[in-house]
């Protein structure tokens, strides 16, 4: 089975890894280990960046869902399009469908 993840998911995935470390960072820094700051920018900082690490994972694993839909889409046209044809040509173990939509396979 072919490679399910592209590109725009992995900037999206490590972009909230990104965010959330430097999250980590500063909630380390509001806790007894990290000296205990209270300032405000640390904790305005910290549940800001938090927040924004959440959208940013979320928003790529919406991207690729979207990418295994497309990617299931145009293997059912591949297979459509190849019906009537013989055994040979039809689309390779590769061009399997990566998703299931309402509980059928696609």
């Amino acid at each position: 089975m072919g490679n399910g993840v592209t590109r725009a998911t992995i900037v999206w995935i490590v972009a909230a890894a990104a965010v959330g470390g430097v999250a980590g960072v500063l909630w380390v820094l509001r806790s007894d280990l990290g000296g205990g700051r209270t300032g405000t920018p640390i904790v305005v900082g910290s549940v800001v960046l938090t927040l924004l690490a959440a959208a940013l994972l979320y928003h790529g694993i919406i991207v690729a869902a979207r990418e295994q839909d497309r990617r299931a889409d145009l293997v059912a046209e591949r297979q459509q399009a190849h019906l009537g044809t013989p055994t040979d040509s039809m689309p390779s173990v590769d061009d399997e469908p990566l998703t299931f939509r309402r509980g059928n396979r696609i």
